[in-house]
Formats: C-alpha cells, sequence, structure tokens
C-alpha cells in the first residue's frame, strides 16, 4: 500500500485558549490525498518545535490569520496609520522556522491568504499594510467568505495559471495584500484592481484567497492542496 504524505498544517492561537485551523484545511488536504498534521504556532510555540514536526512531513501548508509583524518587512507600526489585526511576532517565527525546514527538505509549501504573504516577506518581499487605507476596496468580504467574489487573472503557462484554469472568480478575505513579492518569488496572478493574488517561485505557492473555503462547492479549487501534496 502507498502511503499517503503527511501535510504539515500551521495552526495558529484563536482563541487564546486555543491553537485552531479552519476545518476546511484539514478537508481539503483530505480529499487531495494527504494526510492533515496541524503543527501549533502561536505565543507559546516553540519554533524549533515547530520546524522539527515539520522535517517529519513530506509538505507544509501555511495558513491565514493575523497579521505579520511589520518589522519583519521592514516597516514600523508606529509610523504607519493603518490598523492591524492580531500580529502575532511568535507566530511569525514559528511559521518562519517551519517553512524554512521545509524548504530546506526539498517539500512542497502551500501559503494561504496570510501564508502567502509570510512566503512574500521571507525573501525579502514588503506588503500594503492596509489595502483600504490606499483606497483599494472591495477585498474584505468576510460575510461571502464562502462564495467567489471577483476574478482573477493570471500569468499564462504560471503555476497559478493551472491552478485558477477552472475558477476564474475567487473569495476575499484579507485587508493586507504583497506589494513586492521579493527575490525568490514572482507575482503570477492578480486581481481587476491590479492586487497580487498569486506569487509563485521553487517549491512555493501562495494564493491570497481561501480556496479551503471554496473548495466544498466545487473541487475544482482543490488545485493547491492536491500540487502541494503531489510530489
Amino acid at each position: 500500500m502507498t502511503r499517503r504524505p503527511l501535510v504539515g498544517i500551521v495552526c495558529g492561537r484563536s482563541p487564546e485558549a486555543r491553537y485552531s485551523a479552519h476545518r476546511g484545511y484539514v478537508a481539503s488536504v483530505s480529499a487531495a490525498g494527504g494526510v492533515p498534521v496541524l503543527v501549533p504556532a502561536g505565543p507559546d510555540a516553540d519554533p524549533d518545535f515547530a520546524a522539527a514536526a515539520v522535517r517529519h512531513c513530506d509538505a507544509l501548508v501555511v495558513t491565514g490569520g493575523g497579521d505579520i509583524d511589520p518589522s519583519r518587512y521592514g516597516a514600523s507600526r508606529a509610523s504607519s496609520s493603518a490598523v492591524l489585526m492580531d500580529v502575532d511576532p511568535r507566530r511569525d517565527a514559528a511559521e518562519v522556522a517551519a517553512v524554512a525546514a521545509a524548504l530546506s527538505g526539498g517539500k512542497r509549501v502551500l501559503g494561504v491568504c496570510r501564508g502567502a504573504q509570510l512566503l512574500a516577506v521571507m525573501g525579502g518581499g514588503t506588503l500594503i499594510a492596509d489595502l483600504a487605507e490606499k483606497g483599494i476596496d472591495g477585498h474584505w468580504e468576510e460575510e461571502r467568505q464562502y462564495e467567489p467574489v471577483h476574478r482573477v487573472q493570471a500569468e499564462a503557462g504560471s503555476l497559478a495559471g493551472r491552478i485558477v484554469a477552472a475558477v476564474a472568480d475567487v473569495n476575499s478575505i484579507h485587508h493586507q495584500a504583497i506589494a513586492d513579492p521579493g527575490q525568490e518569488l514572482r507575482a503570477t496572478a492578480w486581481s481587476p484592481d491590479g492586487v497580487v493574488e498569486a506569487v509563485e517561485g521553487t517549491d512555493r505557492l501562495g494564493v491570497q484567497w481561501h480556496p479551503e473555503r471554496l473548495a466544498p462547492r466545487d473541487p475544482a479549487f482543490l488545485a493547491p492542496f492536491r500540487w502541494v501534496v503531489d510530489r
């Protein structure tokens, strides 16, 4: 019998007394043929523990959640008027260690929403701290998180192009976005207003939308999870 690959799923601390991840990640990894393994990353998480856990996995999914500490991409909380949400430096550190461990082992990493932003920041990229502050609206559609709300246009021939080939519209639950994908990734998909919706590089794919919440309505949204499982 062929062993199903173990896929680490990073989970943050929410609510305060629990580590948690949207169950759509677990369902999507399982539906794509993997075995989901939750990897805690939060105030009490040890980066070394997160890295060690990932070394036992075959791939990694970095999930959505609160904002990345601006200091990681050369910004300052004090100098910005942007409203930041649930900044957790300990989670940042644990996730960076987890991603580094996965990549050093030649394992694929899928970043979803915050996860895509983390992949960019790790490669020297920067973020738009608040889209609304920049006059860009229509991306914080939490009430419609389980339905597509806007189009995505992907670069022909890219991994993102293959991922969205059958799903032209996606959901949108983010107030931040990737400004510069850094030296190790390139932007390969955008929303109609020019916001980066996907980045990719060696063994890395980041999507700004939440496919785990759309997969129950259309299995085509499992494509990113099939990519991370299918090594």
